[in-house]
């Protein structure tokens, strides 16, 4: 069964990246870049089952990753490139730009990038599974170690595949975390001093905030730990909130957060025809309109014959 305080937290994630490219405030790098992408790599290892082949974990991710990706890059080149034409002259090269590393593309696909890199991190945290997980954690530390030094060349390797190296010592973080979560018996208390000890450390200036898509690790190893710090905070408060919210609040979270990928993946598109096509608005109301009009493509989406292709999952009934 879904839990809906860590779909709330799911929500939460996806709002974050939408506000990171909407709103150009100073605040928002530290306090949104600092976990809004880790989060999602930690929440893979959160979940992460070892009762799985590496056949079968291809197969999974390539229908509920893959076949989205592909479908909104043909569908958004579909409206965007004759659009873009009028702008800059028609350059098909725009649609596989993203091919060539995860910080050439163009606006419209800005977030492709994330959907590559958590494939083969996956992937790659599967395929290895079949070694002592002393040496795999090794692995995973050695990657989380490079980063700084190398997070600018790992990004720039075709599809961004290179990122999959560090962003799977987040898939050993979230599973660490799964494994002592019983032994918590006040989620809330220590959710709060997790995200208060991330804040204060951010605040200051100690720890610098992470950009993945740039190859920018922050500070070594320290932005990394305090990524899963605020992702594992969120998590604990959400499930000490949850536990006090009518029982109807945790399938609204789910319901979004079913729908989120698609928003993942269709809000750049939208927020570059807001720029582009729209009258002149401030960062907060594009936000706003880019967000909800996400979510409520992503909500049809979902209720479309076309569901296993656009959304990654079955088709949800009206």
């Amino acid at each position: 069964m879904r839990s809906g305080a860590i779909d709330a937290v799911r929500v939460a994630g996806i709002s974050a990246v939408v506000m990171g490219h909407c709103v150009s405030e100073p605040w928002v790098r530290p306090a949104l870049y600092s976990w809004h992408v880790p989060l999602f790599f930690i929440l893979a290892g959160y979940f992460w089952s070892e009762n799985r082949s590496l056949k079968s974990e291809i197969i999974d991710r390539a229908r509920s990753l893959g076949r989205p990706y592909l479908s909104w890059l043909l569908l958004i080149a579909v409206v965007f490139l004759p659009l873009d034409s009028t702008l800059e002259g028609f350059k098909p090269g725009l649609v596989t730009a993203q091919f060539q590393n995860g910080q050439s593309s163009a606006m419209s696909y800005s977030t492709f990038w994330f959907v590559s890199v958590l494939l083969f991190a996956v992937i790659l945290r599967r395929g290895l599974q079949v070694f002592p997980r002393p040496l795999v954690w090794a692995l995973a530390g050695l990657g989380a170690i490079a980063a700084p030094a190398l997070g600018t060349v790992l990004a720039q390797t075709p599809l961004a595949v290179g990122s999959a190296l560090p962003c799977m010592a987040f898939l050993f973080l979230g599973s660490a975390a799964r494994r002592v979560r019983s032994r918590i018996t006040r989620p809330g208390l220590i959710g709060v001093a997790l995200l208060a000890v991330s804040a204060a450390a951010l605040a200051s200036g100690l720890i610098l905030p992470l950009d993945i898509k740039q190859g920018n690790y922050g500070t070594p190893i320290l932005s990394m730990i305090s990524a899963a710090m605020i992702s594992w905070g969120l998590i604990l408060c959400a499930e000490a909130g949850f536990a006090r919210l009518p029982s109807s609040t945790g399938p609204v979270a789910t319901g979004l957060a079913k729908a989120g990928f698609v928003v993942v993946l269709v809000h750049p598109f939208i927020l570059w025809l807001l720029l582009n096509f729209a009258p002149a608005l401030t960062m907060w109301p594009v936000f706003v309109i880019t967000l909800s009009v996400a979510w409520l493509i992503a909500l049809v989406a979902q209720r479309t014959v076309a569901a296993p292709w656009l959304t990654g999952s079955s088709r949800v009934a009206f």
